[in-house]
């Protein structure tokens, strides 16, 4: 029996994410515990049974949404793409755009229309890990000889995730998207450029 309701909980939680996601984009980003409750099917109860708060619902979309991120672009290594590190880098880049760009959710969490201090802050603590990531993988290039020494991995780390986030802001934002393929090509560029990486000769 407990583990049933264990199981029965879990997707009564799965529900209220989703709900509370479909809510956040028919209505701009606004959303109600109630709303949510009737969307899901649920009693008007269960959200609190789950969360405590509306914003420890946000919190969750927050770690839904960049868990699912960094499975797809953030953690894979891609050296089945390329053993060169700035292709793997260039696929990454890809990768994320095509993320985003297939989310429901990708344009709400790059506008920030979530509207919750709380939930705004742990997207803050979600981006902040991106960046480490991103210190220690410009370091990577280093070491592999792809990136000149002389490039302040820590400072281009942190430029190359914000420029990134606010690429993407811009590129979400407004009725007209930009297309995929033009977002990726010059994400790709300026991160070729703000690294200082040439293309390796063709030794063929």
């Amino acid at each position: 029996m407990p583990a049933r309701q264990t199981q029965k909980g879990r997707q009564t939680r799965e529900r209220l994410l989703q709900a509370a996601a479909e809510e956040l984009l028919e209505r701009d980003g606004a959303m109600d515990f109630a709303s949510v409750a009737r969307r899901a099917g649920v009693s008007a109860g269960a959200p609190y049974r789950h969360f405590a708060s509306k914003s420890q619902l946000l919190v969750a979309l927050v770690d839904v949404f960049y868990d699912e991120w960094e499975a797809v672009a953030y953690r894979p290594t891609f050296e089945e793409v390329s053993e060169d590190w700035w292709e793997r880098e260039r696929e990454r880049i890809r990768r994320t755009v095509e993320f985003y760009y297939g989310h429901p959710l990708g344009a709400l969490m790059q506008q920030r229309l979530l509207g919750d201090a709380e939930a705004v802050r742990h997207q803050r603590v979600r981006a902040d890990r991106t960046v480490k990531g991103a210190v220690e993988n410009v370091a990577r290039g280093q070491a592999l000889g792809r990136v000149p020494a002389h490039i302040d991995a820590e400072i281009c780390g942190a430029l190359l995730m914000g420029g990134v986030g606010q690429a993407l802001h811009r590129a979400l934002a407004g009725k007209r998207r930009m297309s995929r393929a033009r977002v990726t090509r010059e994400l790709q560029a300026f991160m070729q450029r703000a690294l200082c990486i040439d293309e390796l000769e063709d030794e063929s």
